[in-house]
């Protein structure tokens, strides 16, 4: 009897720390998909327009708790990185049937977006109203998609589920 009583705690212990780390990969995203499905809106068939569609405050605080899936261009007048960053979304989104918003970084500071993305400028992924992803100016991390067209679209491939492009 007492064996079985063995084997039954050895199961019941492999079965809680099995149970402990599926939940804890759960919680972290690991089994999310890497790359965001915007809401049908947000895609265009063909070619998208050029220029940004802009976004208020107002707006974006709205698109948040309606739980909305996008991408948001945190723009700066006067801003070398923001210049190159701008030309890099409109060479490419256009193109890849993606349309995104901008907002300026003067009024991203009273958003709630503004508790993550604290400088510009900045690509941001929204996954139901949640940041997802941002290219953060103020990390080494993400420089070269700042400043190689390459990178920038490989970064975008890596956070954007895209519809009408075949990912380079």
């Amino acid at each position: 009897m007492p064996k079985k009583r063995i084997a039954y705690l050895i199961l019941g212990l492999v079965m809680i720390v099995t149970g402990s780390i599926l939940f804890a990969l759960a919680v972290s995203g690991v089994f999310d998909p890497s790359e965001t499905e915007l809401d049908t809106e947000y895609y265009c068939e063909g070619t998208c327009e050029e220029e940004f569609t802009e976004l208020s405050k107002e707006d974006y605080e709205d698109l948040i708790k309606k739980k909305k899936s996008f991408v948001i261009f945190v723009d700066q007048s006067g801003c070398d990185g923001a210049d190159r960053l701008r030309q890099f979304s409109k060479d490419y989104f256009p193109e890849s049937g993606v349309k995104i918003y901008k907002i300026m970084f003067s009024d991203l500071k009273e958003t709630t977006l503004h508790e993550k993305v604290k400088y510009y400028p900045s690509l941001v992924v929204i996954r139901k109203g949640d940041v997802r992803a941002f290219l953060r100016a103020d990390s080494d991390e993400d420089v070269d998609a700042f400043n190689q067209f390459g990178s920038f679209i490989d970064w975008v491939n890596q956070h954007i589920l895209l519809k009408n492009l075949k990912k380079s």
